[in-house]
């Protein structure tokens, strides 16, 4: 939109090395990936700007998230799907379901 000249919200990111951003189009749903190894989830439908909701980190070790430096992020349009790419080819499937 040409006209919003203003910015509605912003958020400093925890980690100078962000690679991607994504934002869900109906829920309020805001997700950040660094080079860092971690993805960070955010609800901004609220008032008062982001509230961070979950962080998904590297960690080493038996069962634990082998996540690497995040290159792309995307959600599915209608469900709350959240899909990671990372430099190791690998893409990560997210959702709130359990």
């Amino acid at each position: 939109e040409t006209r919003c000249q203003l910015p509605v919200d912003s958020h400093r990111h925890a980690s100078p090395s962000l690679s991607a951003l994504a934002l869900h189009p109906s829920s309020g749903l805001l997700a950040s990936g660094s080079r860092s190894q971690f993805l960070k989830l955010y609800d901004i439908s609220g008032v008062g700007g982001a509230r961070e909701l979950s962080t998904v980190r590297y960690f080493d070790g038996f069962l634990g998230a082998r996540i690497a430096p995040i290159t792309c992020l995307a959600f599915h349009p209608l469900r709350n799907l959240l899909v990671a790419g990372a430099t190791d080819t690998i893409m990560t499937l997210y959702s709130d379901q359990r």
